[in-house]
């Protein structure tokens, strides 16, 4: 098979807004990117030393010489490749196949909870992971909506664990006239979290980012472990301990 005839079955990974796809056998082009962003990678040809010999010796890294040609890597060889060029440009490669990962795990839940709930149509049609990210990158999407994508079971016992790791604060809703859970200040400044009131606002007054749903995807089964221990200590707490029946004398 020629190393351009068909794509595998893998997301590309976005680098400063341009699209790089993997071809058929999973690899991606070098010189692509190089052609693309040339004040960020140099020529793969440019690319020498003990790092590339070892890439082409695992068969990580492929070189097509011809009109057709160029220099083709695995995602590990890519990421080499990247660290050749500068730090700058390793950590944009590293975090577009994170962020490329991601997509593909929120993209294969969506499709499985609904399959889950036993509709096939809902499944076929359901938003995959590129048309979820472009909603949250374009105005939020719920919390509720968020956890559910990411697989965390119980969303609002979620903000209550969050709290208690410094990551969630109470803050008085005066609208509510109750207390209620949000993201600190810091979720905010990092991007994880937007601000929403109006058209595309919620109940919540906020709402969940494509940055922060990355993260939530991440932080998943850290989240649903801890709160599924602070359900067992509290369970603990409001029975008390056990006091043994012993008889009398």
């Amino acid at each position: 098979m020629d190393i351009n005839e068909q794509k595998a079955e893998l997301l590309p990974i976005i680098i400063e807004g341009h699209a790089f796809e993997p071809n058929a056998k999973g690899l991606w082009s070098l010189s692509e990117i190089n052609k693309t962003l040339p004040d960020r990678a140099k020529p793969p040809a440019q690319w020498r030393g003990r790092d590339r010999d070892y890439f082409e010796r695992c068969a990580d890294l492929h070189t097509v010489i011809g009109d057709q040609g160029g220099t083709w890597a695995t995602e590990r060889a890519t990421i080499a490749y990247a660290m050749a060029c500068s730090i700058d440009f390793y950590v944009m490669v590293v975090d577009a196949f994170v962020t490329m990962r991601n997509d593909a795990i929120i993209s294969a839940r969506m499709s499985s909870l609904a399959l889950v709930e036993k509709d096939k149509l809902l499944a076929d049609n359901m938003p995959k992971a590129t048309a979820l990210m472009l909603k949250a990158k374009a105005h939020g999407i719920s919390w509720t909506d968020a956890c559910r994508a990411a697989r965390i079971e119980r969303s609002q016992l979620s903000k209550r664990f969050l709290a208690t790791q410094g990551k969630f604060r109470t803050v008085f809703d005066h609208d509510k006239g109750q207390e209620v859970l949000q993201p600190i200040a810091m979720g905010f400044t990092r991007g994880l979290f937007r601000r929403h009131t109006g058209l595309f606002g919620n109940a919540d007054g906020w709402k969940v980012t494509d940055r922060g749903l990355n993260w939530l995807v991440e932080k998943s089964q850290w989240i649903n472990e801890g709160v599924r221990a602070q359900q067992t200590a509290n369970k603990k707490k409001r029975h008390g301990p056990k006091v043994s029946q012993c008889a009398t004398a």
